[in-house]
């Protein structure tokens, strides 16, 4: 290996089912309770992710009203607590840095939240296409 060639980063079992498309169902605002405080993208929200199986990660989400269109892609390392890191190599502002999500994984639903239960988060939830 060469210098300038990154080593694999290692990843865990349960990441091998983010791989495929993926269709938004919702985007919520939770509070520390859990209680839903606002959906800003509306109750049917548009948008698709996609995971590839060599870590590529991409992402649309049309805006709504006052909430951004959301669109980027990159690669993706998952660890085994279900942290999920977005490493971003092009996105539409504000979405241009690496995006931090904590996965929860069930079947064909995926729900990625952009912190830990217990604490105020945006939490999206997805079912595969």
């Amino acid at each position: 290996m060469s210098g300038t060639e990154k080593s694999p980063v290692p990843q865990p079992d349960w990441d091998a089912g983010l791989v495929g498309t993926w269709r938004l169902r919702s985007i919520r605002e939770l509070g520390a309770d859990g209680a839903v405080l606002d959906e800003p993208y509306g109750q049917q929200p548009p948008g698709r992710l996609h995971y590839g199986p060599a870590h590529q990660v991409a992402v649309v989400i049309p805006g709504h009203a006052d909430a951004p269109a959301v669109a980027y892609m990159g690669e993706y390392e998952a660890d085994a607590a279900g942290k999920v890191l977005h490493n971003v190599h092009v996105g539409l502002p504000p979405f241009t840095e690496d995006q931090v999500r904590w996965a929860q994984l069930e079947g064909d639903s995926l729900a990625l939240a952009t912190d830990i239960e217990g604490r105020h988060r945006t939490e999206l939830r997805w079912t595969r296409s």
